[in-house]
């Protein structure tokens, strides 16, 4: 088992005062798994799912927020799928957060842990990974073999070219 060091900056802290209840729900669906089979999945499946919401065009998104009833506000609607997932890595990062967990110990967890904006929890998975060559060569199985993680990854992937490109 590998430490995990606390973030040195809390992006659940520092998010909106209206994006912190959404995040605490993404988290406690995460945390009610009873192992990191079942949480890796949720994490995948959550984050994919709002991907998805986000890929709709906006007049849809609103509809489906407020049940057909007449837009609040065009602010809340505005965005896509490019801006949702250049912030798939801070989502990741802010349940993370919250599950404060103090030690990296199975593959699906590194794997998830891999994907936060976090260094420190990149760099616990990382270390963990690195401790033993059966974690690692794990860890590298699960990328090439879970479908739903590969999408996942395929969706940061913009945003990791644009932090690399600043």
């Amino acid at each position: 088992m590998i430490a995990i060091a606390p973030p040195a900056r809390s992006v659940f802290e520092t998010s909106p005062e209206k994006l912190r209840p959404f995040l605490e729900g993404l988290a406690a669906r995460v945390s009610a798994g009873s192992n990191w089979l079942v949480r890796k999945k949720t994490v995948c499946d959550l984050l994919l799912g709002l991907d998805a919401f986000f890929a709709l065009p906006a007049a849809e998104r609103q509809a489906l927020m407020t049940d057909g009833a007449a837009p609040a506000d065009s602010a809340d609607v505005e965005g896509g799928p490019e801006d949702f997932r250049r912030v798939l890595p801070i989502y990741v990062g802010a349940i993370l957060e919250r599950l404060a967990e103090t030690s990296v110990s199975a593959p699906e967890q590194a794997a998830i842990y891999l994907l936060s904006i976090h260094p420190e929890h990149q760099s616990a998975a990382e270390a963990w990974m690195l401790a033993d060559p059966r974690n690692g060569k794990s860890v590298r199985k699960l990328m090439r073999s879970d479908r739903r993680y590969r999408q996942l990854m395929d969706r940061m992937a913009d945003h990791w070219r644009t932090v690399r490109s600043t």
